[in-house]
């Protein structure tokens, strides 16, 4: 299955869980899953993750404040059908639309304020996000 496939289907079912306000959602086990939450833990935009080998799933536990979701209005900004690269010069572009944008390079998965740190850094810009705090 294609990565931006499954990205789709890991924010809409963190997006369904928020609007459930549910405290757990669940994806498929993939890497490219893993890469990316691992990133949303590092920017303690989720709580946590495990997975579960043996079902072949991973947990995701969300994060609130103050009853409210941490973020809402996450955006695909690539698609299957689009796919959008940009270079460190073209990054700036998203910081207006965003609190946060991810993108993937051959490094990873990296945030916007990883790559802000960080001139020589480019890719695939994934989706973007509206914090709520």
């Amino acid at each position: 299955m294609n990565k931006l496939n499954v990205l789709n289907n890991l924010l809409v079912n963190i997006k369904n869980g928020y609007s459930n306000k549910s405290k757990y959602v669940y994806c498929k086990l993939n890497f490219f899953c893993i890469n990316v939450l691992w990133t949303l833990y590092k920017e303690e935009l989720i709580y946590d993750f495990h997975i579960d080998k043996a079902n072949s799933k991973i947990q995701i536990k969300l994060k609130y404040f103050k009853d409210k979701p941490i973020f809402s209005n996450v955006n695909l900004i690539s698609k299957p059908s689009l796919t959008v690269f940009s270079n460190f010069n073209n990054l700036k572009k998203f910081s207006t639309n965003y609190d946060y944008f991810f993108i993937s390079t051959s490094n990873g998965v990296i945030s916007s304020s990883y790559a802000n740190k960080n001139l020589n850094i480019g890719g695939i810009v994934l989706f973007g996000l509206k914090l709520n705090v």
